[in-house]
């Protein structure tokens, strides 16, 4: 990938970003919330946190891919879904789920590395 290619992806991924959270809070402010509490878009837009995760946890393991997984390079990532997986089940947000996993992912490389 070339500087440039690089350059525009990241503009994009930011212009992109700043539009998925600025949208609602202007729909919010105009009055349209009737709008926009509807139907596709409202869907969308609840669909974006879990979307988000699952994107990032693809670009992070991406790296990770190996034709000879060990045991030892897979158990931080397993431990970290499973720390998603009972972050949202049992304190019941996006963002306690997010911070349970980052946890015990981190925990598991520091454990492994010791």
């Amino acid at each position: 990938m070339t500087d440039a290619s690089l350059l525009w992806v990241i503009a994009l991924s930011g212009a992109g970003t700043f539009l998925i959270r600025l949208l609602p809070m202007l729909s919010q402010k105009k009055g349209l919330e009737s709008v926009w509490s509807r139907g596709g878009l409202r869907n969308a837009l609840d669909a974006v946190g879990p979307s988000a995760i699952v994107a990032l946890l693809a670009a992070s393991f991406w790296g990770m891919i190996d034709r000879h997984p060990t045991a030892q390079n897979a158990l931080p990532i397993v431990l970290g879904l499973l720390g998603v997986m009972l972050g949202k089940r049992l304190l019941g947000s996006i963002a306690w789920a997010t911070l349970s996993g980052v946890l015990a992912y981190g925990l598991a490389l520091w454990a492994l590395s010791v």
